[in-house]
């Protein structure tokens, strides 16, 4: 029975923008990645990009307790664009139906949105995390971006908490469950062109 979905779920900076790319490229297949924002905004009826502040984020007790004060509090002037501002809850919904989706038409690779959540139970799923220590991913980031590898060490610890809120809060599983994944694989050790070298052969496996 081959694999015919990729799911990779990533820290903040361990390259799963750039392997799935590759895999892309390699296998031939689908890759469902930025574009995720964009067909959950078409899907919610909203312009384009728009939910990208809520792309995987689950607000905190803090952050809701806040909007329901901006909205009962009448000298505080709720803006268009706030009113506006779709639910997390409701992103949520449609993000996993734009997965679904397209888990529905396979080949594919998806990259995070917890996918490896979604999809734990489906067969032929391969589900990979990508993971390398912080100051790895620092410094990947700061050249990325062009930042100081302080701020990119901040960056990268703010979205691994909000990735993790969101997967334990819509999808009720903890991203650091090794049985979660098929595959964990640290990319300062392994190289991006190795991993598609065994997801490869790891295909042709499950072919033969």
């Amino acid at each position: 029975m081959r694999y015919d979905i990729i799911t990779l779920s990533r820290e903040f900076g361990a390259g799963a923008r750039d392997l799935a790319a590759l895999l892309g490229d390699a296998l031939g297949w689908r890759v469902l990645d930025a574009d995720i924002a964009l067909n959950v905004a078409k899907r919610l009826g909203l312009e384009r990009g728009s939910p990208a502040q809520w792309d995987e984020h689950a607000p905190t007790l803090f952050e809701m307790l806040g909007s329901s004060m901006l909205i009962g509090t009448p000298e505080l002037p709720v803006t268009a664009a706030m009113a506006a501002r779709p639910a997390a809850g409701d992103v949520a919904a449609a993000t996993r139906a734009v997965l679904e989706e397209a888990a529905a038409a396979p080949p594919v690779i998806i990259v995070g949105h917890g996918a490896q959540a979604i999809f734990a139970q489906r067969p032929r799923t391969l589900r990979i995390r990508l993971v390398a220590p912080l100051a790895d991913r620092s410094r990947r980031i700061a050249r990325s971006r062009g930042l100081s590898e302080k701020d990119a060490t901040e960056m990268a610890r703010h979205f691994d908490r909000d990735r993790a809120h969101y997967v334990k809060e819509f999808l009720g599983r903890d991203v650091s469950d090794p049985l979660l994944y098929t595959w964990q694989v640290n990319t300062a050790e392994v190289s991006l062109p190795e991993i598609v070298s065994v997801v490869q052969l790891m295909l042709a496996e499950r072919t033969s």
